[in-house]
């Protein structure tokens, strides 16, 4: 019976620590930026920091998620967008962002296109998901499930994606 009731509460602890990693988590995304564009940000505020899109994709449900995404290209900027709402032209909100050159903006915690692997390590690495990071080639702050994903070429940043990158 003991061996029973232990079990019990060691998993309890357990649960209470997957939970609180989880809270952490999501908390981190929430303070999550590259420059002034965050996830969930409507698309009125998009469109004043950066002007209208240089082209938009078609409206696809996505059914993972039961919403609609639309695909907004700023080249100018070295941004992609991806854009939902819960119907169909509905009302557009930041699902997900990806930035190559040229952008010259940065994550919340300073990272840009060109930064050094050193760099993001400082940066990120209290939040780094060593198992789905792949040294000298992507490293992963937060998951994958969401969070930020730094692409390398050469020991630099390539590539940054903030969102949910597995479903």
């Amino acid at each position: 019976m003991k061996s029973i009731s232990r079990n019990f509460i060691l998993g309890i602890f357990a649960m209470a620590a997957c939970c609180n990693a989880l809270g952490a988590d999501d908390k981190f995304l929430e303070n999550e930026a590259l420059g002034k564009i965050k996830l969930g940000q409507k698309a009125a505020d998009v469109t004043a920091l950066l002007g209208q899109p240089d082209s938009k994709g078609k409206d696809a449900e996505w059914d993972a998620i039961g919403e609609w995404v639309q695909e907004w290209r700023f080249k100018s900027h070295g941004l992609v967008l991806n854009m939902s709402s819960k119907s169909k032209a509905g009302a557009k909100t930041v699902l997900m962002i990806t930035a190559t050159a040229p952008s010259k903006l940065a994550t919340a915690r300073g990272i840009h296109i060109g930064s050094t692997i050193a760099e993001v390590t400082t940066a990120y690495g209290k939040v780094q998901d060593k198992e789905e990071s792949e040294s000298g080639k992507t490293f992963v702050a937060g998951s994958i499930y969401g969070g930020v994903i730094f692409t390398f070429d050469d020991g630099k940043v390539e590539r940054i994606f903030i969102g949910a990158a597995a479903e």
